[in-house]
């Protein structure tokens, strides 16, 4: 009895000395099965969506910048068309203004040339003053009416000269953007049912994700186009290759819990969670 009581003994001692060991064995034993943990499920789906987003930035980076390109000149063009309008906005007022300015010199000419008639009929110096002082302030108001109406020329020549250049300048910027947007929708319709199914895949992965992980993962993709998720390997992070630290990376084998690179903010994956992916 007491022999076997020995026995036992370190065996239970031998037992206890194994048991962390044999729990995490067991742990990834059941990972590599049939059926795997819920985390394990999102992880995969993450890494799914990463490589979608990865065709998904492909194709963009085909398209080049047409698609900022035409938005630029788009906006080019809105703001010409602005400004033709509010030049030929000043063009009207000034024609307005010179046609006023001139009915005004002519009304002058006509006054002053009937006070110059009266000047010879008035019976004292009284009425010559009074004639001779209308007839320099109006001849005064004439020329600072030839004095704008110079102006109005200078202005309006100029201003016509913009407008014109400008009109050209639209009619190139109008050339630019419809080349480009044939460019893009030769591009778009290569790309159409690839993207088409892209999309679709995507939106299938995203809805497997709750909520906080999809906006953490749409977060990261923002910035990060294709790149959201990371692989561990070798104790790197395989998005910007600094190494993870050894605890963390158990804990991410683990996959207890969602971690991201404490360097460039990816989301962590172990590696042998993709390997046969």
């Amino acid at each position: 009895m007491e022999e076997l009581k020995k026995d036992e003994t370190p065996d239970m001692e031998h037992a206890e000395q194994e048991e962390p060991e044999s729990r995490i064995i067991e742990f990834f034993e059941y990972r590599e099965g049939t059926i795997k943990p819920e985390l394990t499920k999102k992880l995969l789906s993450l890494y799914e969506l990463t490589k979608i987003d990865k065709e998904l930035a492909d194709i963009d980076e085909e398209k080049g910048d047409l698609p900022g390109k035409i938005a630029g000149l788009k906006e080019t063009i809105a703001a010409t068309d602005k400004k033709i309008k509010e030049n030929k906005n000043i063009l009207k007022n000034l024609e307005k203004e010179e046609k006023k300015l001139q009915k005004e010199n002519k009304e002058i000419d006509e006054k002053v040339n009937k006070y110059d008639d009266l000047k010879y009929s008035v019976k004292n110096n009284k009425e010559y003053d009074e004639i001779m002082k209308t007839i320099d302030s109006n001849l005064e108001l004439e020329v600072n009416n030839e004095k704008r109406l110079k102006e109005i020329h200078i202005t309006r020549v100029d201003t016509e000269k913009e407008t014109e250049e400008l009109e050209k300048s639209k009619t190139e910027f109008k050339t630019n953007l419809t080349a480009n947007e044939k460019l893009l929708e030769e591009l778009t319709q290569q790309y159409k049912d690839e993207e088409s199914e892209l999309y679709k895949n995507r939106k299938s992965l995203l809805s497997k994700l709750d909520e906080d992980l999809r906006n953490l993962y749409e977060r990261i993709n923002g910035s990060l186009k294709g790149e959201a998720t990371a692989i561990v390997r070798r104790g790197n992070c395989s998005g910007c290759y600094n190494s993870v630290p050894p605890q963390r990376e158990i804990e991410i084998k683990i996959a207890e819990e969602i971690y991201t690179c404490q360097s460039c903010g990816r989301i962590l994956i172990d590696e042998s969670l993709v390997s046969n992916k």
